[in-house]
């Protein structure tokens, strides 16, 4: 597409010398939509509420243009204002460029539908692969779904990427736009083997399977002292190896390595599967939960909106 920028300084021949340089010697936006609205609407004060901004403010950029190239763009001394025979010629010119100019805008919108969401590894894997095919669906094959999966700690150095939807677990609700994915809640899981082992162990009558625990930074999450504070038998029970990925510790929980702590809703299919086993025991939970929300970019994409409620009633099924 060919803008057309260069039409609006046709009568602008006293540009500076010392702007020469430059290969478009352009004032910002504003003033230019300033300039279009206050044509348009034949008034400065109709301008400033079309723009959400203040009378004067419109003034300062009209002022600001005049003084810039010289000539004055509007009669003032009549209601409503008019332009000038300069300040017409320029008018056509302005609102050329800037439709050529929404026109690209939308054209690259149309290019980039996109919705991109952060998480961790453990939330990708185990809670959005699952539902993946089906928010694909709903949100339309136009819309490209991208997920970024960072460690938890790096969470918001990957928001300031662009990113319009973030996991994050919190005891407190998100100030931004939210939903509740689930609540925080564990209890142990392994193998059918190692699941009768530590039932054995917990009536006296063998020693306790071998722990398998999370290696990484305890970002709020629960672990083995928080289920071991609930349920004081558990004391004493040994550690034999630590992971770095969750998902790599579910396998190892599956292949009989350990008895480990399961999240639920991370560990259903788990579950459902019979690939792991879950002590007879009440859930635990220390009212922790796993929020999706908004950043200040997904704020401004409706299509990042339209997400954010689809997960949450994906996630209520």
């Amino acid at each position: 597409m060919r803008f057309v920028f260069l039409l609006l300084f046709r009568t602008a021949k006293h540009i500076k010398n010392d702007m020469s340089s430059r290969k478009y010697n352009l004032p910002s936006l504003s003033p230019l939509v300033a300039f279009e609205a206050a044509a348009r609407l034949q008034g400065f004060a109709r301008a400033a509420e079309e723009l959400n901004t203040s009378q004067p403010a419109v003034s300062r950029h009209i002022r600001n243009l005049e003084i810039r190239y010289g000539t004055e763009l509007f009669y003032r001394d009549k209601s409503p204002i008019c332009l000038t025979p300069k300040g017409s010629q320029f008018y056509t010119s302005v609102v050329q460029s800037l439709e050529a100019l929404q026109t690209a805008v939308q054209s690259l919108r149309q290019v980039e539908e996109r919705v991109t969401i952060v998480c961790s590894h453990s939330v990708s894997h185990l809670l959005l692969m699952p539902l993946y095919a089906t928010l694909r669906q709903k949100m339309g094959r136009d819309v490209e779904l991208r997920i970024m999966t960072v460690e938890y700690n790096l969470l918001q150095a990957a928001v300031e990427t662009g990113a319009d939807i973030v996991f994050q677990y919190s005891a407190e609700p998100p100030e931004r736009k939210h939903v509740v994915v689930c609540d925080e809640e564990i209890k142990p899981v392994g193998s059918a083997e190692i699941v009768e082992q530590a039932q054995r162990a917990l009536e006296g009558r063998c020693d306790p399977p071998m722990l398998l625990k999370l290696q990484k930074e305890n970002y709020g999450w629960m672990d083995w002292d928080d289920w071991s504070s609930a349920h004081p038998e558990y004391n004493g029970w040994q550690v034999s190896e630590e992971f770095d990925s969750y998902v790599y510790l579910l396998q190892a929980a599956v292949s009989g390595q350990g008895l480990g702590l399961g999240w639920r809703r991370f560990v259903d299919d788990y579950l459902n599967r019979g690939d792991l086993i879950e002590l007879p025991v009440s859930w635990h939970s220390k009212n922790t939960k796993l929020f999706a929300r908004l950043t200040r970019y997904g704020a401004q994409n409706a299509l990042a909106e339209k997400c954010l409620a689809l997960l949450e009633n994906l996630q209520r099924k």
